[in-house]
């Protein structure tokens, strides 16, 4: 199986109790696919996929597992579900589908599969040349007339204005990293931005490692004013604020949200969701900010209610696989996912019903094409703007960071 040589280890790192039991269980379900055990090899994959879903590998091997065991309708339906993270891989010719060959709803996932991996070009909004210190996130100072842009490389802060070249705004200051979220307070005299001592950051202290930190400027002068940290352990991902000056922080390793409120000026637990969530990315605020959209990388969107703390998964139809998604948007009661964990990469609206708690319809605005990685993004006026292609792919196997002749784009979406 082809699938079977896709799977990298790196997926069962998320802990070390869990990720070895997990290995312990790949080695089974690897060992039972050559001695022709297939029900084995099929139950081992279906436990993986339970403990951490959505892994594409083992996804398409299990639905290889399902078409060896006779279990067409669940193969096709696997399939149907593994396009939506990958239409790329080639499985119309693998051994293991060979009996599904004939039948008619799998000839239609291949056609699925073709259609999902069509281009649709990103809008342009503007076009520079590539930033060496890799961007991430992005905000936009309606004072300034500028974007600001973090590295992830040198924890420099870039400042992009209408006529004029990029240059360097803020450079990495004492217990600052690789810039993972960048926010402008509502009154547009502070940007806000939180910082993670990450493996691609430049010159990385090991004795750094995990620590976070959140960090306030005075947009006008360029002064950082504050500087908030926690020790090692931590994965700060993305920031937002709300009306009242409040910021909310997104840590992927805890899953946990953090915030510094108006009222005590303290880096501090918001929010414990590890009971819910496997890896939390992006977070933005409903209309009335009553409730906290966060994207789980692995595992789809969920919604946190401010007040109760209560959380809910989204519920999507079977054509929608939430998968992926770092950035997260709320505009004109709808969401925008950044997807850069799916082939193709994609940006997607996901229009949302009355109560917003589950997915209507959606809608790709961009994949494959110039789009890379898409990132972070911003809403200005009621249009959204977004990095389209961070050059995470420009590092080499020994983390040394290597891109080509591309320029930084940030892509748009218009407004309805």
């Amino acid at each position: 199986m082809k699938g079977l040589k896709l799977i990298p280890f790196a997926f069962l790192l998320f802990s070390t109790a869990t990720g070895q039991s997990l290995r312990d269980i790949y080695q089974a379900g690897l060992k039972a696919y050559e001695d022709k055990n297939y029900q084995v090899f099929k139950e081992k994959m279906f436990t993986i996929d339970t403990m951490r879903p959505n892994y594409p590998p083992v996804v398409y091997n299990l639905a290889g597992g399902y078409a060896l065991t006779g279990e067409v309708e669940k193969s096709i339906e696997t399939l149907a579900k593994y396009i939506l993270m990958d239409a790329t891989q080639d499985f119309s010719s693998d051994e293991d589908f060979k009996s599904l060959s004939g039948n008619t709803a799998f000839k239609k996932i291949i056609e699925s599969q073709k259609e999902l991996a069509k281009e649709i070009p990103v809008e342009v909004a503007k076009e520079f040349p590539l930033l060496k210190s890799h961007s991430e996130c992005i905000a936009y100072s309606k004072k300034q007339k500028s974007f600001f842009l973090g590295g992830v490389r040198d924890g420099q802060i870039w400042k992009v204005r209408d006529g004029e070249d990029p240059e360097v705004w803020a450079e990495s200051p004492e217990n600052s990293w690789s810039v993972m979220g960048l926010e402008i307070s509502n009154d547009g005299k502070t940007l806000w931005l939180c910082t993670s001592a990450m493996d691609n950051f430049e010159d990385l202290d090991d004795a750094d490692k995990g620590k976070v930190s959140v960090l306030k400027y005075d947009l006008k002068k360029g002064a950082l004013l504050e500087t908030f940290a926690l020790p090692a352990n931590h994965v700060f991902g993305d920031m937002i604020t709300d009306s009242q000056g409040n910021f909310f922080i997104s840590d992927g390793v805890e899953n946990k949200v953090y915030w510094i409120s108006q009222e005590k000026g303290v880096l501090e637990v918001f929010s414990d969701l590890n009971d819910n969530i496997f890896n939390l990315q992006g977070l933005t605020f409903n209309e009335d900010e009553s409730a906290l959209y966060l994207s789980d990388y692995i595992d789809g969107i969920y919604k946190l209610d401010m007040n109760s703390k209560a959380v809910e998964k989204l519920t999507v139809s079977k054509d929608v696989l939430l998968k992926g998604i770092d950035g997260l948007y709320f505009l004109d009661n709808s969401l925008i996912g950044l997807h850069n964990g799916t082939k193709p990469n994609r940006v997607v609206r996901y229009q949302l019903n009355k109560e917003g708690t589950a997915i209507q319809s959606k809608e790709i605005i961009a994949q494959s094409g110039i789009l890379g990685e898409p990132t972070q993004g911003t809403i200005i006026d009621g249009e959204f703007y977004y990095i389209a292609n961070s050059p995470w792919a420009a590092y080499d196997r020994e983390g040394n960071f290597k891109p080509g002749d591309e320029s930084t784009i940030i892509g748009k979406l218009r407004k309805k």
